[in-house]
């Protein structure tokens, strides 16, 4: 299929929170579930004005639909080790039930983990 040629190897990884022995907080992120994308730059005009004016540049993904990210979630593309931030909810935008690919929609921006 002409979409795998698309296709990026990505980890979605969990935060970790832990007491730690000098006291506070030690915050860590784990490496989890990989799977591929599928992503491309959002060039509508609305994303080029937000991008002018300072926002981050957004992308629009598609994933399998058993893929479990949500919104917020953090992912890493395993070849440029780019991490990215989910911000819109993937469940919300998905391919019917008719159709021959079993994918979703959400969208992406390049992140700093916290």
């Amino acid at each position: 299929m002409l979409l795998d040629y698309y296709g990026k190897e990505c980890v979605i990884l969990n935060k970790t929170t832990q007491n730690s022995p000098e006291g506070g907080y030690i915050t860590s992120w784990n490496e989890c579930a990989h799977f591929t994308n599928y992503q491309a730059l959002d060039t509508s005009t609305e994303a080029q004005i937000a991008e002018k004016q300072g926002l981050a540049a957004l992308y629009n993904v598609l994933v399998e639909k058993s893929v479990p990210l949500v919104y917020g979630d953090y992912y890493r593309d395993m070849e440029t080790q780019t991490t990215y931030r989910v911000t819109s909810e993937p469940s919300e935008v998905q391919a019917p039930a008719s159709s021959s690919l079993n994918l979703k929609r959400y969208s992406a921006e390049k992140a700093v983990l916290p």
